[in-house]
């Protein structure tokens, strides 16, 4: 039985592939391969993560996060929609370039739940 030819990495042609892009399935070397998370991506993918807008959901939860400051209630929906949109980034399923508009709708949103605890604690002792 003949051996199957190995792999190229298409930007070094000297250079055999360590891998492929989990968005594309490009063939990466050690040199063109860049991580994010759990996923490396090629030159190509992580280039279209830089020029993609953020999803809506990564937009939404910002919104929700800012008008969490009117009432609590709202952050607290845009720290759901913000870790859910992370969550997506890392599985590959949204633009990485929500990652920022995310994060600090999650991190917005954990201030907002501090701050309905801490409402709800003093009625509690004013009861």
């Amino acid at each position: 039985m003949e051996a199957a030819p190995a792999a190229l990495c298409p930007r070094h042609p000297e250079t055999l592939a360590e891998g492929t892009c989990t968005r594309c399935g490009t063939f990466t070397c050690v040199l063109c391969r860049k991580w994010l998370g759990a996923h490396g991506l090629c030159p190509a993918c992580q280039d279209l993560g830089r020029t993609e807008k953020p999803s809506g959901r990564a937009m939404l939860s910002l919104v929700f996060a800012t008008v969490g400051f009117c009432g609590f209630a709202p952050g607290v929906v845009g720290l759901v929609l913000g870790q859910q949109e992370l969550n997506a980034i890392e599985a590959g399923t949204a633009p990485a370039s929500g990652r920022d508009p995310a994060l600090i709708a999650r991190n917005v949103g954990w201030f907002h739940v501090v701050m309905l605890f801490l409402a709800f604690l003093g009625l509690y002792n004013h009861l």
